[in-house]
């Protein structure tokens, strides 16, 4: 099975990188570095928009759980471009843990499923409930499911407090989880619009590098199903086609693409292009 076809059915896939590739989990860590881009395209067959590459290992006054060797609480990665959050999260593992440290995955869909049969008044605020979600990188607001530039995505704080954690917290601890030890070289695969992911606490020095991953269209999968779509409302609404097509001219200089070959392909001149990158720069691309 492709990791395209695991996402679409599962919403995850892991995949020994280094054995299909022939090559040491210190070579996959070079060529994360050395292209986050083309590696995130090689992996997922789809071109991104925007890869955020970053290491996660602990280091001295970290806050974040990314830094630490704390257990990390189940949520989304949602750091946000232009309201919309990473698609795909791909964590590589360089090195595991000497002990703990596995990955703990829920899926959102089964999350919902559960949600509808069992409490459906947090169902119904799941959809609704405006909510206000403090991550280590900034606030995120609006309902926990909600449409977000044409992707229908969870937002899920770590340790969050407010009503409509308190009510999901019981949820989530009977849906079940999959925890997996990733081992060296090899990678989980998640959608982050649809898995919910955390981390055991571990000892030692364990070394992983995560991509973050920007799509301009969902990916074809069964998420979410039509009932779901039909009640989730919409946050950020989808860009036009002429400022999707200036955001990937945008963000295709700002990753070293050939300024000359991007104005081409857009069909402008160079300085239509950098006024672009100003506008993005300054908020106001849309």
């Amino acid at each position: 099975m492709t990791i395209a076809a695991a996402l679409a059915t599962s919403g995850h896939a892991f995949v020994d990188l280094a054995s299909a590739s022939g090559v040491s989990p210190e070579t996959l860590r070079e060529r994360m570095a050395a292209s986050p881009h083309a590696f995130a395209a090689s992996v997922l067959g789809v071109e991104p928009l925007l890869v955020e590459r970053q290491p996660v290992r602990p280091f001295e006054g970290a806050r974040a759980f990314a830094g630490s060797r704390a257990e990390a609480p189940l949520h989304t990665d949602s750091q946000l471009l232009l309201g919309v959050p990473p698609a795909v999260q791909i964590l590589v593992c360089v090195r595991p843990a000497t002990r703990g440290g596995e990955s703990v995955l829920v899926d959102g869909a089964d999350v919902l499923a559960r949600c509808e049969l069992d409490a459906p008044a947090v169902a119904r605020a799941l959809f609704e409930a405006d909510r206000l979600q403090r991550f280590a990188f900034g606030d995120v607001t609006g309902p926990t499911v909600s449409l977000r530039g044409g992707h229908v995505a969870w937002t899920l704080a770590p340790r969050a407090e407010d009503a409509v954690a308190v009510a999901l917290a019981p949820v989530l601890g009977r849906t079940p989880s999959l925890v997996r030890r990733l081992a060296a070289g090899e990678a989980l695969v998640a959608s982050n619009h649809r898995m919910l992911h955390g981390r055991t606490p571990f000892e030692g020095e364990r070394e992983l590098v995560r991509l973050l991953v920007w799509l301009e269209e969902p990916l074809a999968s069964s998420w979410p199903d039509e009932a779901t779509r039909a009640r989730t409302r919409v946050v950020v609404p989808s860009l036009s086609p002429d400022a999707r097509r200036r955001l990937r001219s945008v963000l295709a200089i700002l990753r070293g693409a050939p300024p000359a070959k991007v104005a081409r392909d857009a069909e402008v001149d160079e300085a239509t292009l950098y006024g672009w990158r100003e506008q993005l720069l300054g908020g106001r691309l849309a």
